[in-house]
């Protein structure tokens, strides 16, 4: 059994105006942008890399949100928040589509369960990092956490 897990990255990006950027992925419909950490990237790199590569999209990173794990593929999630700082749309071989949305739009247009719950946490807003565990098929959250971010008010 090997202990090697995937991780990936995946951003909130929204512009001036509140949208937050979705693309069509041809695999799990609407999401937001995000992939696998490639070899020798930073977490920052590579969701720069992941983010202009789905989307067109440059961004300037605005937080951090949370982990989640998928226990059944031991794929590790990290997202984060971010706002749009150039570019234009523009698809690609992961994205059909893509576009700027409200959050209903959003809410509405993304139907897996998994981003959906995730997409939830990155509009919250918290000042507690989300860490959950899931087991994909059929779709089940097996553990959820918050912590606090830094000290916790100490």
């Amino acid at each position: 059994m090997s202990n090697l897990h995937k991780v990936s990255v995946a951003a909130l990006v929204t512009n001036e105006e509140g949208k937050i950027l979705l693309v069509n992925s041809p695999w799990r419909g609407w999401e937001y942008p995000g992939g696998l950490i490639e070899p020798g990237e930073t977490f920052e790199e590579a969701l720069h890399r992941e983010v202009r590569e789905e989307s067109g999209v440059e961004i300037e990173i605005t937080g951090f949100v949370g982990i989640c794990k998928n226990v059944g593929l031991d794929i590790v999630n990290i997202d984060f928040t971010a706002k749009y700082a150039g570019g234009r749309l523009a698809t690609s071989e992961e994205s059909t589509e893509v576009g700027w949305f409200t959050e209903e739009e959003a809410f509405e247009m993304i139907t897996f369960p998994l981003t959906k719950k995730r997409l939830t946490n990155m509009l919250e807003g918290s000042k507690n990092a989300h860490l959950f565990c899931f087991r994909r098929d059929p779709f089940a959250v097996v553990e959820d956490q918050e912590y606090p971010l830094g000290m916790g008010g100490k």
